[in-house]
């Protein structure tokens, strides 16, 4: 017998369930049909019915399947991994945008990301839920920062390509056209040297003026315009109940920077009406300042004698009303009075700057600006041993007359001997 027969046989007797049907008429494969009959009507005795053949087309189409590894960026474990690495972000001793960006690849994750976000809606404790907020603010500022310098790196590398891409070209239509050259006109382009180097020279020259342009003539990369992104959804409207334009100048006044202005500007020109209105704001705000400054000033030197104007600096920093512009209106003093001629009233005008300048530092509560802004190294050395040395005196010697001069912001007498 032939197992290609016998197979069939096989087939009909599972799929139909009917009695085995004879396909040759030999003596063995009648024994073996009176077998298979024997054996389905055992099973049918017992009522045991044939199950179905299930495979992978079936699973395909159940949807009871999963292609691809399983996801791990749930579950118990990730949540204990995500946990561990927020705690390390919070309580390092670093800056915590230093522990972002060297483990970028964990702080970046999407899955992390979206982890932190739900931790942050599901978190009851405000003061957890506002330092959680601050962290994943810090989180997407580096992330932001990174893609975009990111970006600036390769539009100036495609620059860079372009650029050399153009020189390569006109090089290689110069040497085609020198190949063309006769030999009178090597000769004459020869005897034409020394005036062509002077002329390219000057030539460069001229372009090297054209390129130098103010920092408002130089135009604004897509980078920058992208970096002020947030800070643009504050500025700008929609404003919530009780906003207006000047009440968020003043409130984001510390915000606005040069290139900011540039960007704001920019806007308006393209017909922004908004952008103009926070110009116009940023502008009244600037002279409110101004003025206000103005005298702050005047009272400081309408005191006449230096110890004194000295003593009202010192008050007005405890006041916290050392600002920028009063700043600039010293620097602006001291450079007109030099520009007249006046070198004692310009030195005090510097010396009443530097005073409003280390009194508003030591109101900062900080070292850091004060060594950041010394001259050399042996100022910086000085001031870290000074921080470091411990104190065994106080501060203003004297009588108490003094002390509570110095504490009015006046300048304290000497000790009499």
């Amino acid at each position: 017998m032939k197992l290609s027969s016998f197979s069939l046989a096989l087939a009909q007797l599972l799929t139909s369930g009917t009695s085995f049907t004879t396909i040759t008429t030999t003596r063995q494969h009648h024994a073996i049909t009176s077998t298979f009959k024997q054996h389905q009507q055992r099973t049918q005795h017992h009522h045991r019915p044939i199950k179905p053949l299930f495979g992978i087309l079936d699973e395909i189409n159940s949807d009871a399947f999963q292609l691809g590894a399983p996801d791990k960026s749930s579950g118990p474990d990730m949540d204990k991994a995500y946990e561990i690495f927020l705690g390390e972000l919070v309580f390092s001793p670093n800056d915590p945008r230093v522990d972002i960006v060297e483990n970028a690849d964990k702080s970046f994750d999407p899955a992390f990301q979206s982890w932190l976000t739900n931790k942050i809606e599901k978190s009851t404790d405000p003061e957890e839920k506002i330092a959680l907020k601050d962290l994943f603010g810090m989180i997407t500022d580096v992330q932001e920062k990174i893609e975009l310098s990111r970006a600036a790196q390769e539009r100036e590398e495609a620059e860079r390509a372009e650029a050399e891409r153009v020189r390569l070209a006109e090089r290689e239509k110069e040497m085609e056209e020198g190949r063309r050259l006769s030999d009178t006109d090597v000769l004459k382009r020869a005897s034409a040297v020394d005036t062509a180097v002077i002329d390219k020279k000057k030539e460069e020259a001229a372009e090297e003026a054209a390129a130098k342009k103010t920092f408002y003539e130089t135009e604004l990369t897509p980078e920058i315009r992208t970096s002020y992104g947030k800070l643009l959804q504050t500025l700008l409207p929609p404003y919530k109940a009780g906003e207006s334009p000047a009440s968020v100048v003043f409130n984001n006044y510390s915000q606005f920077d040069a290139q900011l202005i540039k960007v704001l500007d920019e806007r308006r020109a393209g017909g922004d009406t908004d952008a103009g209105a926070v110009l116009d704001a940023l502008a009244a705000e600037q002279q409110k300042r101004v003025n206000a400054a103005t005298e702050r000033l005047k009272s400081v030197l309408a005191m006449g004698d230096p110890m004194r104007m000295e003593g009202a600096i010192v008050k007005l920093a405890k006041e916290d009303q050392i600002d920028e512009p009063f700043l600039l209106l010293l620097e602006a003093n001291a450079d007109q009075a030099e520009r007249a001629g006046a070198q004692g009233p310009a030195q005090l005008m510097r010396k009443l700057k530097n005073r409003a300048m280390d009194e508003k530092d030591k109101q900062a509560q900080t070292k850091e600006i004060r060594l950041l802004r010394a001259a050399d190294s042996q100022e910086r050395e000085e001031l870290l041993t000074d921080a470091f040395t411990p104190k065994e005196v106080f501060i203003v010697p004297g009588t108490m007359e003094n002390a509570q001069k110095a504490a009015d912001g006046e300048q304290p007498e000497q000790e009499k001997s």
